[in-house]
């Protein structure tokens, strides 16, 4: 699958949301902000995709 920078680079921040969210719950494991990182994490993930799916849908560069 060939996609352009612009795709790299949205999933890319992405990426580094969900990483950074993870690794919130990881160090407040057990607590409510655990909890709420775990489900925004997923959240975020979610949207990723639908973003991506989007993306290549519809940019000229990537299909």
């Amino acid at each position: 699958m060939k996609t352009c920078n612009r795709f790299t680079d949205l999933k890319a921040g992405y990426e580094r949301d969900i990483t950074f969210l993870r690794n919130h719950a990881a160090l407040h494991a057990g607590s409510n902000a655990s909890k709420s990182s775990t489900r925004h994490a997923l959240a975020v993930k979610q949207n990723m995709a639908r973003a991506l799916a989007r993306h290549y849908s519809r940019c000229p560069l990537c299909t």
